[in-house]
């Protein structure tokens, strides 16, 4: 029987560092072998494995990663970084490594390191970390523990006067109060910031209903990628649960945006947007058959955006729920379906290929001017967001569905929408407003937006839904525009064209207008002045 040889990893560390390490790590595995110098190298590495004291110039580390893959082209490099950096996580995913870990502990080093042996990629990378403010005058002087600590007392302010407006279980007066109330605490927090620069990285907003007061440190990876294998299950897998990941917990809405999604009870809300999540997770399943791809399934994603809605109506509730309606037990699911339009096309939506072609097809991403693969931990974070952007603008045309519905059957009211909206005239007045708004977006903001080349992203962020505005090419978009949508883009060219000549002959005119002032004007006031002067002392002079 041929014994297998030991796995032979090259550490670069400094000599203090590297050999902790490496007894650390052999000592319990005998299958893997360090070695802390090159010359020592019999043959290709498995791995590399590089170990930084400091992170501050990123150029010097991506100089060094690419010059040992110039030296060993297939060995995966695995980056160890200190707890402290100076470095954002998109900075780091720029190095070019297979893996790149932060203040691992032996345990977690030596499963990263198998996962990229069998060919995953693991990134770990934490730049959010959540301080306790008892401890910060233990660490800091007077006056920065003076600071902070007032930041922190603002922040818990925040977050429990966004709970209490998210409640609405007061009444409208006090609710004027607490906007005013929060409208001071931010302009406080704005003043502060600006006199003592940006802080936010030092202390962090307090998380509401934390139960873990007693450490300082909290060790949670912001950033936390980890691909076994280049597989499209795995893949999709990892984008699947940073997905659910996101949506699982109940969502704010800081924007002006989505109203009808929110416009539903926080428990249909939250089951809509998992079932979208599943029915998409569907089709990825579907399209990867290879009966679904002999069919042209593939080649005509965008003819199945009704099925995906229609399935979604179906199932993110009860199928056996059924209410009276004209004295006749009726199944929700499917007078929703029937009542609905599912045809419905979101124009702000992007091509949905640029989700499936990635994933099931293996094409690089462009991003940042750079073709990346998609097992790139940034080519991992554009597929989530795309999701994310997906999700939510299809549930909000669902939910518009489902609030007209709700209009033609009332007692679906309770079923579905928030306590305030079962009234009849809030009900139409939210309608009034969505359509008002999807209005103003059709006519006026997305021919702008088109003209612009711009487009406006969906995504979520620490439980909070935020807007991305992007820039990309919608030429041929704008030449779809119809005949007063072109006038509106027409209108903002025209307004680029004369600005130019329309500021100049403003500042000529003023120009113009302050000479004669100065030098016409002015001075024929001077001599007057002077006439009046001489008039007077002469007089006085006789007298």
């Amino acid at each position: 029987m041929i014994e297998e040889r030991p796995k032979q990893i090259l550490m670069i560390a400094p000599s203090l560092l590297g050999e902790s390490v490496a007894l650390q790590l052999t000592s319990q595995d005998n299958n893997l072998e360090i070695i802390l110098d090159k010359k020592n190298i019999n043959g290709l590495p498995k791995l590399i494995l590089f170990c930084l004291e400091n992170v501050e110039l990123s150029n010097s580390i991506k100089l060094e990663i690419l010059k040992l893959k110039e030296r060993w082209a297939k060995c995966p490099i695995l980056v160890v970084i200190p707890k402290s950096i100076k470095l954002s996580s998109t900075d780091l995913m720029t190095f070019g490594s297979e893996g790149i870990i932060q203040d691992p502990t032996i345990d977690l080093l030596k499963e990263t390191i198998n996962i990229l042996l069998s060919g995953g990629r693991v990134f770990k990378i934490n730049n959010e970390t959540y301080y306790n403010p008892n401890s910060i005058n233990k660490s800091y002087g007077l006056g920065h523990w003076l600071l902070t600590s007032g930041i922190s007392q603002i922040n818990k302010d925040l977050n429990t006067i966004e709970y209490m407006i998210e409640k609405k279980s007061i009444n409208t007066f006090y609710l004027l109060i607490l906007i005013g109330r929060r409208r001071e605490l931010l302009t406080a927090k704005k003043l502060i910031l600006w006199l003592w620069g940006p802080l936010e990285v030092l202390i962090d907003s307090p998380i509401k209903n934390t139960n873990n007061t007693n450490s300082n440190i909290i060790n949670k990876y912001s950033t936390d990628i980890t691909i076994k294998n280049s597989s499209t299950q795995e893949i999709w897998k990892v984008i699947y649960k940073r997905v659910e990941d996101s949506i699982k917990e109940d969502l704010t809405n800081p924007t002006d945006e989505l109203a009808a999604l929110f416009s539903l009870n926080k428990i249909k809300r939250s089951n809509l947007l998992r079932t979208l999540l599943h029915e998409f997770s569907i089709i990825i399943r579907k399209i990867d058959s290879r009966n679904s791809q002999e069919k042209g399934f593939g080649n005509n994603i965008q003819s199945i955006t009704s099925d995906i809605r229609a399935n979604t109506l179906r199932n993110f509730i009860d199928s056996y729920d059924r209410l009276q309606k004209n004295g006749l037990d009726v199944s929700i699911s499917e007078f929703l379906v029937k009542n609905a339009e599912l045809d419905i096309l979101d124009d702000e939506l992007p091509s949905i290929d640029l989700i499936i072609d990635p994933i099931l097809n293996n094409k690089p991403m462009l991003i940042d001017g750079k073709y990346l693969s998609v097992e790139d931990p940034r080519s991992v974070i554009q597929l989530e967001m795309l999701i994310l952007n997906w999700i939510l603008r299809t549930a909000e045309l669902v939910c518009e569905e489902i609030i007209s519905s709700c209009s033609e059957w009332p007692e679906l009211r309770k079923y579905f929408l928030n306590k305030e909206l079962v009234s009849t005239r809030e009900l139409e007045r939210k309608r009034n407003l969505i359509n008002t708004k999807n209005q103003l977006q059709n006519i006026f903001r997305k021919p702008v937006r088109l003209y612009e080349s711009k487009r406006l992203y969906y995504t979520i962020k620490n439980n909070k839904i935020e807007k991305i505005i992007i820039l990309e090419p919608r030429d041929d978009e704008l030449r779809k525009l119809d005949w007063a949508q072109r006038q509106i883009a027409f209108i903002i060219e025209l307004r680029d064209a004369l600005a130019p000549q329309v500021h100049s002959i403003i500042q000529y005119m003023g120009d113009l207008i302050v000479l004669i002032l100065t030098k016409v004007v002015g001075r024929s006031i001077g001599l007057i002045g002077r006439g009046i002067a001489q008039g007077l002392g002469k007089n006085l002079s006789k007298e």
